[in-house]
């Protein structure tokens, strides 16, 4: 009896453990990073306007055998993506307007334009003038197709059993940029986002006290990724490569920073006129000259000298030919010998 009580106990308490809610309230970051991490534009921020981004799946929430009057995707996804378009770059990509509640801004301005000229008549100082976008996007979520890929495995033995159960839909958005000007889509972007779903369970199935008494006992957990986390991901890769695509097309352009590269000097530190390193210098460059560029200075400087002094000239070259004539015999005698007696060995 009193085993079967604590087997009893022992039921509840792992049935109260599994069935406890975990309330988690938190602030949801960035999840595509390379949208922050993007290199900023070259110039101020696009302005640009958000006037829809719908839900086109007519989708309802997949329910099993039950039919459920839920909608599969969230109906706020424009939300999300002004959300996205202002977390570009660190903020420094966009500057969004605002639109979708154009009618009550409208309707603020006008009351603040009435209350002014009510308490200071016609001197009331008028509002500054509404952004206007170059360009706005739109689009929509345009599919949510649940139950692309299946699978799962399990076994069971002696009673115990183990099994895993997987799923697998896909959610899919495009974005589209306009010129407002022409009305032309500049830019059109899909993308497919993927959403797992897992289950983990077990199972004991056993007879107690001689086939009088049965016990079961089932534990498990599942795990589903939330379609709301899997549109705004898919919205924030949608934004990275709208902008990627943009730069392609020069629409925009990245701020690039120009490397100033410094500039090389001899080796020397001209500022204290102390060598920092192995200084080599070039030497005087003379310019070439041709044999009548030569003969030319020769002529001039002939013309110039005085007759004593031409002769103490030819006095000087004919000393430089007899002393040239008589190396080139002391050479010529100096060969013959050493022919003559490479010729006798045993001279």
């Amino acid at each position: 009896m009193l085993k079967s009580i604590g087997i009893l106990l022992l039921t509840l308490l792992l049935v109260s453990c599994a069935g406890r809610p975990d309330f988690d309230v938190r602030t949801q970051p960035v999840q595509y990073k390379d949208l922050t991490t993007l290199k900023a534009p070259a110039g101020d921020p696009i302005v640009i306007a958000v006037y829809d981004f719908l839900d086109m799946t007519g989708q309802k929430k997949p329910g099993g055998n039950f039919a459920s009057m839920s909608t599969a995707v969230t109906q706020g996804s424009y939300q999300l993506l002004i959300k996205a378009l202002q977390d570009a770059g660190e903020g420094e990509w966009f500057k969004v307007v605002e639109r979708t509640s154009l009618p009550s801004l409208l309707q603020e301005r006008k009351l603040i334009r009435s209350t002014r000229q009510q308490v200071n008549g016609e001197g009331a100082e008028p509002l500054p003038p509404l952004l206007f976008a170059g360009a706005y996007i739109t689009g929509g979520i345009v599919g949510y197709d649940s139950d692309i890929k299946s699978g799962g495995v399990g076994a069971r033995v002696l009673g115990i059993q183990a099994h895993k159960q997987w799923r697998q839909d896909v959610v899919t958005i495009i974005l589209r940029l306009v010129n407002v000007q022409t009305g032309e889509v500049v830019v059109s972007i899909t993308v497919e986002k993927t959403i797992i779903s897992g289950e983990t369970g077990g199972d004991v199935f056993k007879y107690l006290d001689t086939d009088t008494m049965l016990l079961e006992v089932e534990a498990g957990v599942a795990r589903n990724e939330p379609v709301t986390y899997a549109i705004r991901k898919a919205i924030e890769k949608g934004v990275v490569e709208l902008i990627n695509e943009g730069a392609k097309k020069e629409l925009w352009e990245f701020d690039v920073k120009v490397v100033d590269v410094p500039e090389i000097k001899d080796y020397i530190d001209h500022t204290n006129d102390t060598e920092i390193g192995v200084h080599v210098g070039m030497g005087v460059i003379k310019e070439e000259k041709t044999y009548e560029d030569y003969l030319k200075e020769k002529e001039e400087k002939e013309k110039n000298l005085t007759s004593t002094e031409k002769e103490l000239v030819e006095e000087a070259q004919e000393k430089e030919w007899d002393n040239l004539e008589t190396n080139e015999e002391e050479q010529d005698e100096k060969t013959d010998n050493d022919s003559g007696d490479s010729g006798n060995p045993n001279g």
